[in-house]
């Protein structure tokens, strides 16, 4: 078979594909050039169960270009300022495990939208530097939704839309300057005596063991656990 080819099922939480075997509501196919690894495709088989599941990000699953991994993210309804149109929009992201620190990598690349019928590909090219701090890109908003849904465009075939991402140069760079981050922990100190008081409505339909919300005293987060055994803890839930 030409090419790596990795089939996903989309998981029932919005934005995620996860792997496994059978279809829930589409499948998912990647697809990178043997030849000169330079290409992703990334096939989308029930692309309207995917419309229907309204905004926000959906994420390919990882491929290995360059040596680098990287990922698609695509959203099928985003919006532009001052536009109230729904457009398709991708961003590219590379994996933490592949950045290192004080390394740059410089990547010149095209998203695409592949035309199924007439090769008339809808594309957008992007330079973005990738560092510890800035793992993804900018959103590009490809193209409205409304036209990539026309038969007619080539786009949309059979319920099946072909995204994918090109690569032109990449290239990995030491950072031209050297970084350091110190954490400062607070040192607030209980200077007054402060109260929670924990409001409890229905007291009986507690569970043996139950948990306050949480809320702050002198920078700290803390909650009260409850059990009807006797106990009552009080517990430092985090650092603010």
């Amino acid at each position: 078979m030409e090419g790596l080819r990795d089939f996903l099922w989309f998981w029932p939480h919005r934005g995620f594909l996860g792997r496994g075997i059978g279809r829930a509501m589409g499948n998912s196919c990647l697809t990178v050039s043997p030849a000169e690894q330079t290409t992703f495709k990334w096939t989308i088989d029930g692309f309207s169960s995917l419309l229907n599941k309204g905004e926000g990000w959906t994420y390919s699953g990882a491929f290995k270009i360059m040596d680098l991994n990287w990922y698609l993210m695509l959203n099928l309804r985003d919006k532009k300022s001052g536009d109230q149109n729904d457009y398709v929009s991708m961003r590219l992201g590379l994996s933490k495990s592949s950045m290192k620190p004080d390394t740059i990598v410089e990547a010149c690349f095209k998203f695409m939208i592949y035309d199924q019928f007439y090769g008339k590909h809808r594309k957008y090219q992007v330079k973005h530097n990738f560092e510890t701090g800035s793992t993804s890109t900018g959103i590009a908003c490809m193209i409205p939704l409304d036209i990539l849904k026309e038969q007619s465009s080539g786009f949309f075939i059979g319920d099946t839309c072909v995204f994918g991402v090109k690569f032109i140069k990449v290239v990995t760079a030491k950072a031209d300057m050297i970084s350091e981050t110190l954490f400062v922990r607070k040192t607030n100190t209980f200077n007054e005596a402060k109260t929670y008081t924990w409001n409890i409505e229905d007291f009986f339909a507690l569970k043996n063991t139950s948990c306050s919300p949480e809320f702050e005293i002198s920078g700290y987060n803390w909650f009260h656990t409850f059990s009807f055994l006797g106990l009552v803890s009080l517990k430092l839930l985090q650092f603010i």
